[in-house]
């Protein structure tokens, strides 16, 4: 007995430890980044100070900021701000979440880009549109949506499981246990009207396109976090393979964030 707390509470330093280094990543990723695209830079000139430190520094901490906002706000809407479901949610938006442009999202603000009709909605060329604009979503596609579908497919597996095994007369799940972990439809109803104003909007303004995209992705994954939190929960099992998928997301992060350094490193 005493060996399995101990064992899980160095469970616990490791989780929050590897979150931790997945946060110090992503903090110097975002430095080399807007550092490279001139963001701080940009700012001090338009503010007419002589010192860029001051600018790079503001744009490093508002963009963890907001990064650590969008890492805890499904935690936190689910009650599971634990190192476990931090990590597990981490890991998977640094391992899929697009790159996001600092320098494109302060030249949005500043209006220097304009935010225009597409061009080829204007024109009245719907057929050009649809296509263009599904070529923007692919990456969205290709990443948030398998993980989405995986979490659906490995949840209704489960729930198949439990009812054959109660209708067999086996012991079932302990009573209460799914109505704990079960995600809330208000935030499920929520990101899906979201996501249809993003997919709108994308597909109307290309300039607001990145930022649309990026957002999307991350609303598949929110709404992938409670159904294969759901089932770490009901299914205690499983929790060997489920670190093992997680792990590879990490890694996955690492090596994103590390090749971007690569790109952008000055």
């Amino acid at each position: 007995m005493k060996g399995k707390v101990l064992g899980k509470r160095y469970a616990k330093w490791i989780q929050a430890l590897s979150a931790l280094a997945l946060i110090v990543i992503a903090g110097l990723t975002l430095h080399d980044m807007q550092t490279a695209e001139g963001t701080g830079l940009y700012l001090a000139i338009k503010a007419g100070a002589e010192d860029r430190r001051m600018y790079d520094f503001a744009v490093d901490a508002a963009g963890m900021l907001c990064l650590l906002a969008l890492l805890l706000l499904p935690c936190l809407l689910q009650k599971r701000l634990r190192p476990a479901p931090f990590l597990r949610f981490a890991s998977a938006c640094l391992a899929f979440l697009p790159v996001a442009s600092t320098a494109r999202l302060v030249h949005l603000a500043d209006g220097t880009e304009s935010i225009m009709l597409r061009q080829a909605i204007a024109e009245g060329r719907l057929g050009a549109a649809l296509p263009e604009w599904l070529g923007e979503l692919l990456p969205v596609l290709a990443a948030g949506l398998p993980v989405l579908v995986l979490a659906v497919g490995m949840v209704r597996t489960g729930k198949a499981e439990d009812a054959a095994e109660k209708a067999g007369g086996g012991p079932g799940k302990p009573e209460g246990l799914t109505e704990k972990a079960r995600p809330r439809p208000w935030i499920l109803r929520a990101a899906g009207a979201a996501a249809l104003a993003l997919s709108a909007v994308s597909l109307l303004v290309p300039a607001l396109s990145d930022a649309c995209i990026y957002l999307l992705a991350y609303l598949l994954l929110a709404a992938a976090f409670p159904l294969w939190e759901k089932l770490h929960d009901a299914h205690p099992g499983l929790n060997a393979w489920g670190w093992i998928l997680f792990g590879g997301f990490w890694l996955r992060a690492v090596e994103r964030m590390l090749e971007v350094m690569s790109v952008y490193h000055l």
